[in-house]
């Protein structure tokens, strides 16, 4: 799992995945990242040895997302940025021709914080951008060397606690939070509540509006089901916990950002796990669930065949009949027509032969009925045949 940079969220989540999935039995490997734009490349990149990261919507474009799906939501990772200034700020436009550090390149940070910084043109020189990230932006805020600090996380990570708890620090609040959100639709706008880090004191004073990118657990397309729902199982144990800035149950969620959603991710959400998991090796349950995938709409066309298979079977032995029906038919209808004495031995021949033919038809027992029953219609028109014979030589035609 390719996760983000040391002591950041993402590396916190990944820890969590991996404690999770060893309970399984199963070893998940920690890669760490400058954050999701490299996470991305890794997880394109096929010669990379990598299953599943957290990528940050607006990331990728359609043809980057190709091979890969989502296994949802899991939470969202707000933007912060902390300043030192004896005046307080809402706008990121009072930021301009300030330091500022934005991470690294390849961290999600540096292209949020440059596009919302450009949105302000706040930007380009006198405005000093810088590539610190981590650890070393946060020393950099503190002893005065930057004036700014651009940073995404969740209130698990630990420099986001180290700025968000230091009195010589203070936190944006986006005046413009929704403004924003409708210009770069993959942000959301989200409130840290009032008194959410410490009620007794009421800290933050008041509701501090911030704005937010949402995280999804990718993986390739190609991932064994088993471990699908491994990590579905434990994202739901991680992510669906109220937060400082979502509710309980709000994550992890199905809803599709930037990437598809994965067709198990999407069974999971609507009906839970496939409960032969609870019973039977992982390996075996996702192979038995995936073959009762596949048979679902099999059996939805071999029912009417199956059932229309006696019908078929009638069918075949009774058509056998419809033809000799159709000749003894014609000679009746013949014979009423032209009575005449010299077709009468003409019409002999061929009842004959229609007889001699229904003898050799062959049939299960089942269907004798049938032959008996038109061997009765064969004596029937002979009947009349040696009726119309009588007539014929008593010279009353």
């Amino acid at each position: 799992m390719t996760t983000g940079f040391e002591s950041g969220t993402d590396q916190i989540f990944g820890e969590r995945y991996r404690e999770i999935l060893a309970r399984e039995k199963i070893h998940l490997e920690l890669l760490p990242s400058s954050g999701s734009v490299e996470n991305l490349k890794r997880l394109n990149d096929k010669s990379y040895r990598v299953d599943a990261g957290f990528v940050q919507d607006g990331m990728s474009s359609p043809a980057e997302a190709k091979n890969l799906v989502s296994l949802g939501a899991i939470g969202y990772s707000p933007l912060w940025v902390f300043y030192r200034s004896e005046e307080t700020f809402h706008y990121l436009s009072e930021l301009k021709g300030k330091k500022i550090a934005i991470g690294p390149e390849g961290s999600g940070a540096r292209k949020f914080a440059i596009d919302l910084l450009k949105l302000n043109n706040s930007a380009a020189p006198p405005t000093v951008l810088l590539d610190l990230s981590g650890a070393a932006a946060n020393k950099a805020l503190l002893a005065g060397t930057v004036d700014a600090v651009m940073m995404i996380g969740t209130e698990d990570n630990a420099l986001v606690k180290e700025l968000l708890y230091n009195p010589k620090v203070k936190l944006l609040s986006f005046r413009q939070a929704e403004a924003y959100t409708r210009l770069i639709p993959t942000l959301s706008h989200v409130v840290l509540p009032q008194g959410i880090l410490d009620v007794s004191k009421k800290v933050p004073l008041e509701d501090v509006h911030l704005l937010a990118v949402t995280t999804s657990l990718i993986v390739r397309k190609d991932l064994h089901p088993a471990l699908i729902y491994l990590l579905l199982d434990a994202a739901v144990e991680i992510h669906s916990n109220a937060g400082w800035v979502n509710k309980k149950g709000e994550f992890p969620s199905p809803r599709e950002l930037s990437f598809p959603s994965s067709n198990y991710a999407d069974r999971f959400y609507k009906s839970g796990r496939p409960f032969l998991l609870d019973y039977l090796p992982f390996g075996i349950a996702a192979f038995i669930d995936r073959t009762i995938l596949i048979m679902i709409p099999v059996a939805i066309i071999l029912i009417p065949l199956i059932r229309s298979i006696p019908w078929l079977y009638s069918w075949r032995h009774r058509r056998k009949f419809y033809h000799w029906y159709r000749e003894l038919k014609n000679l009746e209808l013949e014979m009423m027509e032209s009575p005449k004495p010299e077709d009468i031995s003409g019409y002999h021949e061929r009842i004959d032969r229609i007889e001699a033919s229904i003898n050799r038809i062959t049939v299960p027992l089942a269907f004798f009925d049938e032959v008996y029953s038109l061997r009765e219609h064969v004596d029937l028109v002979r009947g009349k045949l040696i009726r119309l014979s009588k007539q014929s030589k008593e010279g009353n035609p």
